[in-house]
């Protein structure tokens, strides 16, 4: 005669334990604190009209066709003229905060002329900066 199987003792009932994770998920979802992100505070610098406290600004060269536009007068200048500009300001007795050249240059610029402009802030041991424009016209 076979023997019966053993009745097991203790079924527990899991469709609860489903329930009491979500309330628990959603619970710790709602008392969470987010760390906020830190980050640098910004002073803006204050306007002074005396002109012993006056910056200089960022130099400047517009590249537009043939032309060299250099500083803020936009002085027309050969590349020739433009490199001994470029030596004069001394980048290299300057911080690198000092020493950026910002070049603005037009679509029809050529290659050859916009390369000069770039080697010659290179060896006056300037820092580039470019400004690109968009070609498509903003609707």
């Amino acid at each position: 005669m076979p023997l019966p199987k053993p009745k097991p003792l203790f079924e527990p009932e899991l469709s609860s334990f489903s329930d009491i994770a979500l309330l628990l998920i959603i619970f710790f979802i709602l008392t969470t604190t987010f760390i906020v992100p830190a980050g640098n505070k910004i002073e803006p610098p204050a306007a002074s009209a005396d002109p012993a406290h006056a910056e200089e600004k960022q130099l400047t060269i517009a590249l537009t066709g043939q032309e060299i536009l250099y500083g803020p007068r936009a002085e027309r200048l050969t590349i020739e003229e433009l490199r001994a500009a470029l030596l004069e300001q001394n980048f290299r007795a300057k911080p690198p905060s000092k020493r950026i050249v910002i070049v603005n240059p037009t679509p029809d610029v050529p290659y050859e002329l916009y390369f000069d402009v770039v080697m010659a802030i290179h060896r006056a041991d300037g820092i580039l900066a470019l400004i690109e424009e968009d070609e498509k016209p903003k609707k």
